[in-house]
């Protein structure tokens, strides 16, 4: 049941229109979405094609929050409206804050106080490097150590995206004019040869090995906390659902297979409890 919320001005969500939707492919719309689901809030998606984002977010008048190395504004999304407080939100790990701070009582607690804190001293072996697209900050803010470990599970995952850069389902009529806007922001869009396929997918295996390691701690899982999910499952997950979409078929097979299968766990049970499509 999704109650506690006035089911005559549901929160509007929006999430990358694609040939897939109402499933969401982007990370970031993912872990929304999870969030969403979870708290058990009414919500309705508006779908933004990628070339449009920009005009969508100007018009509600919310600012990027993320800048290119040129410093220019990277638009990009989730947004979240509140008709109720005429609030609109234009972050990912924003909208989970929002969610708890407004929605306290609805359903679970997203930032739980008494947290065992598994996994959130997680540092990725990627922090160093340097990505055409720019990650979320993971400095100041509420939920400071949540913010950290987005920052750092976004630099491990987005380390490996070249294994589904290819496959991102783009709409038909506006697929030419978002490869234009990639090319421009740095991605090459030229296919992997099989044997750097292979080359990734095993460097894949290795890098995220220490993340994954974490979702083993607790035997009762497939939790950090255990049974109990916690936004900090929904940054993992909305990677893991971005993997599920776009691999080829047998990569996921063989990526669900790893780590004794911690991964393949989260992802089942995140998409059964708390991954709504509408």
């Amino acid at each position: 049941m999704f109650a506690v919320r006035d089911m005559s001005s549901p929160l509007v969500f929006y999430d990358i229109s694609s040939p897939i939707q109402p499933r969401s492919y982007a990370p970031n719309p993912s872990k929304s979405r999870l969030a969403l689901s979870f708290k058990q809030l009414p919500f309705k998606t508006t779908w933004v094609d990628i070339p449009d984002i920009p005009d969508v977010r100007k018009g509600l008048d919310c600012a990027a929050v993320r800048k290119h190395h040129d410093g220019s504004d990277y638009f990009t999304l989730p947004m979240l409206q509140d008709p109720a407080s005429g609030r609109v939100i234009g972050d990912s790990f924003d909208i989970a804050v929002y969610l708890e701070d407004t929605f306290p009582q609805s359903a679970g607690c997203l930032f739980p106080p008494d947290s065992t804190r598994t996994g959130l001293d997680y540092e990725s072996p990627h922090k160093d490097s340097s990505f055409l697209v720019p990650l979320s900050p993971q400095q100041g803010g509420k939920h400071a150590d949540y913010a950290r470990f987005n920052w750092h599970v976004d630099a491990s995952f987005t380390a490996y995206v070249g294994l589904v850069g290819e496959f991102l389902p783009f709409n038909p009529q506006s697929a030419d004019r978002v490869r234009q806007i990639f090319l421009q922001r740095g991605w090459s869009g030229v296919s992997l040869t099989a044997e750097q396929r292979q080359q990734l997918l095993a460097g894949c295996k290795t890098g995220l090995q220490s993340l994954a390691e974490f979702f083993m701690v607790n035997s009762s899982g497939p939790y950090l906390e255990g049974s109990s999910a916690s936004y900090a499952d929904f940054i993992v997950g909305g990677w893991l659902n971005m993997f599920s979409e776009t691999m080829p078929a047998e990569e996921w097979r063989e990526f669900r297979s790893w780590y004794g299968g911690a991964f393949a766990r989260l992802h089942d049970a995140l998409q059964q409890s708390y991954y709504e499509c509408k």
